[in-house]
């Protein structure tokens, strides 16, 4: 009987893409779970330790949210935006491709927010 166990062909071109991309993720998340963590240890002056990684969690929560919601409108309606620029001969520098990889950053950087926040509360023992 042959075996179904095929190797799956994967191009080495997407393969670099997912790496790349897995690697500004992670880097974007590390840059997200400092200013977390900064928030956290920051608010502690102004607040008790439940009411500063709660806080810091809701703000990291507000740019993750920010950031997805972005970027989802920039893809489904990037290219329309692109055009409209075009038809109106408006140079304003706005590119579908600069506006995702923008609100990567900023979905990214909110999701180690988030975790760190998290993390915080725990350590904190909140």
């Amino acid at each position: 009987m042959p075996s179904t166990d095929r190797p799956v062909a994967v191009s080495k071109t997407r393969l670099e893409r997912t790496q790349r991309l897995v690697a500004a993720a992670a880097r974007w998340a590390a840059v997200g779970a400092v200013l977390g963590t900064a928030v956290s240890l920051g608010l502690l002056t102004v607040w008790s330790a439940r009411g500063a990684t709660d806080t810091a969690f809701a703000l990291g929560a507000l740019v993750l949210g920010f950031g997805v919601t972005a970027w989802s409108t920039a893809v489904g309606l990037g290219r329309t935006i692109e055009g409209m620029q075009d038809r109106l001969d408006v140079s304003s520098g706005w590119t579908e491709a600069s506006a995702r990889e923008a609100f990567f950053v900023i979905s990214w950087t909110g999701a180690g927010w988030v975790v760190a926040a998290a993390a915080c509360s725990i350590l904190l023992g909140v």
